[in-house]
């Protein structure tokens, strides 16, 4: 028995009366897997980063802790400051085992009339604190009235010129020692300063910040330098 033509169109509408599978999967993903939004996105992953953080850092601390108290991380060898460093040098097996250093400087100072050198042995930090201990010595030589009284107030540097910042009774301690006296003294300064501590080429003198226009039998409203060989 053949078959009728309405039998092939109820078959056909009835197939496209049913949606696909796939169809109905990509709907039913599309109605359940919204994103959230980009604020809620960032906010979750800055809270992973800070508790990694958080994590890694605590983490490290303990571990620290645990290993200084094993005597692990302990360095013998290490001071925190210059005193530390002095009695580890001045130590009876005179072996050098830290990063600070013993220098050779030449202080110039005046003596008879005359500038004589010395070689001092200082332990080496920075340039600053290295100039203070030469000038320190500097003045301990000197035996001019008022060197007791100066003190240096500021260092600093500017290009190949250092600058010294002391207080008044410096020029008290020049006036006492007269013309030739001063000029003497600052050329032992300038010598020291410019031998031992490069790129310095000239000091220049102050007073409590300022550039002395008198109470001195030398100029000091000029930066000093040795003369050119």
């Amino acid at each position: 028995m053949g078959r009728k033509y309405d039998d092939y169109e109820d078959e056909f509408e009835m197939r496209r009366d049913e949606a696909p599978p796939s169809s109905r999967r990509s709907r039913e993903t599309g109605e359940s897997g919204r994103k959230a939004p980009v604020f809620v996105r960032l906010l979750a992953w800055t809270g992973v980063l800070v508790f990694c953080f958080a994590a890694g850092y605590v983490g490290t601390s303990v571990a620290l802790r645990m290993l200084n108290r094993q005597d692990i991380l302990l360095r013998k060898d290490v001071a925190a400051d210059r005193e530390q460093a002095e009695k580890i040098l001045d130590g009876d097996s005179g072996e050098i085992r830290l990063s600070a250093r013993r220098v050779s400087f030449t202080l110039y100072y005046p003596k008879d009339g005359n500038i004589v050198s010395e070689k001092v042995e200082l332990l080496s930090g920075i340039m600053e604190d290295d100039i203070r201990q030469m000038l320190a010595k500097l003045f301990a030589q000197n035996q001019g009235r008022g060197a007791s009284d100066t003190k240096l107030l500021n260092v600093f540097r500017s290009g190949d010129t250092l600058y010294l910042n002391f207080n008044p009774p410096f020029l008290t301690l020049l006036s006492n020692q007269g013309e030739q006296g001063s000029a003497l003294f600052i050329t032992g300064v300038v010598q020291t300063m410019s031998e031992n501590f490069s790129p310095i080429v000239q000091v220049r003198f102050l007073v409590d910040g300022k550039e002395p226009k008198s109470g001195a039998p030398v100029d000091l409203t000029v930066p000093w330098r040795l003369p050119r060989g």
